[in-house]
């Protein structure tokens, strides 16, 4: 069988398409959010997902992160999203091959990279298809990390009006990749670090490289800290944990870490600073935008500049008494449409 696309209308998107193929089993949603900037740039996420629609939502939820991400960080790209449905199938060489066609189709519109699931030897196939796939030779969780440490930087210095890590409490959600080297940067801070996975090979690792304090996953949102840090999958501050915050910032990797825009009003309304998502974790995709556009010796010079914009936002949240997430999305959208 041939690879079968079909295109659904979504208010507010450019496109979305729904790619399958009965030989490989691919099942993938490609979204494109929004172009003006440039060709839309986001990975594809390989996932077990319930439902179509749950796959759908995905998509079409990190393909507008990536759109805010993409300009709030300075990059002119536009924001698109993938999702592989990896329910009862197993991941193969001809299952990425397919996807990258479905990529190809869409002629240079989504320039895809890895993701959650998605790994080096999975965009390896993809690149023997489609000449749109990117970050093959850039590896982005030290970036990402790298980023995230400069955002705590300016978060401390926005609240205590230093810089310095020492001594700081961060207790970090999810300890893989990114959660990781994150750690081991505060480590060397000399920070205090407390983490909590549900990944316990990831806790053991860490075990022998730094000193840290452990905890449960459902617990470590209560931690009282000076940062918290959800480094694993999206929806970490909502309705239900968000009474129990015990800290005075939130600086993490995950994508979409609040359930909701009005969990952002409520941390801004209880004196928690919350550094956008999309801005602090934009580490990756500036890598990724480096390698495509040939100017890797300038990554260092611009992770820094997220700590410089992050500042930007959170002092204009103090000035208009607005949430720092309304905050960062206005200045996303002034960008695009200027």
């Amino acid at each position: 069988m041939t690879l079968k696309i079909k295109d659904i209308k979504v208010v507010g998107y450019e496109r979305l398409i729904h790619a399958t193929n009965e030989t490989t089993k691919l099942d993938c949603v490609i979204a494109i959010h929004n172009t003006k900037l440039g060709p839309a740039l986001g990975g594809v996420r390989s996932w077990e997902y319930r439902s179509f629609e749950d796959q759908k939502n995905d998509a079409l939820r990190l393909s507008e992160a990536m759109t805010l991400k993409n300009s709030v960080c300075g990059i002119n790209f536009g924001g698109g999203k993938a999702s592989i449905n990896l329910s009862n199938i197993k991941k193969t060489s001809e299952l990425y091959q397919s996807y990258a066609e479905a990529v190809e189709a869409l002629n240079g519109k989504y320039l895809t990279a890895g993701d959650v699931n998605t790994f080096k030897e999975d965009l390896i196939q993809c690149s023997k298809v489609s000449k749109y796939v990117y970050g093959i030779n850039v590896e982005t969780s030290g970036p990402t990390s790298k980023g995230l440490f400069f955002a705590m930087k300016a978060t401390n210095n926005f609240i205590c009006n230093n810089d310095d890590l020492k001594n700081i409490h961060v207790a970090i959600s999810g300890v893989g990749k990114v959660g990781g080297k994150l750690a081991k940067l505060l480590s060397k801070a000399n920070a205090a670090i407390t983490v909590a996975s549900i990944n316990k090979d990831h806790i053991k690792k860490l075990k022998k490289e730094i000193n840290f304090s452990e905890t449960s996953p459902k617990d470590l949102f209560k931690t009282k800290c000076d940062i918290i840090s959800p480094c694993a999958l999206g929806g970490a501050i909502n309705a239900l944990n968000k009474s129990e915050l015990q800290c005075k910032s939130i600086v993490g990797a995950a994508n979409n870490q609040l359930e909701d825009s009005t969990i952002g009003e409520w941390l801004n309304k209880n004196n928690i600073v919350y550094a956008p998502d999309y801005l602090v974790n934009s580490g990756g995709v500036i890598a990724i935008a480096s390698e495509i556009n040939k100017t890797e010796n300038l990554i260092e010079e611009q992770l820094k500049k997220i700590g410089d914009r992050l500042t930007s936002v959170l002092e204009e949240s103090k000035r208009s008494r607005e949430s720092t997430n309304l905050v960062a999305k206005r200045i996303a959208w002034e960008r695009i449409n200027s």
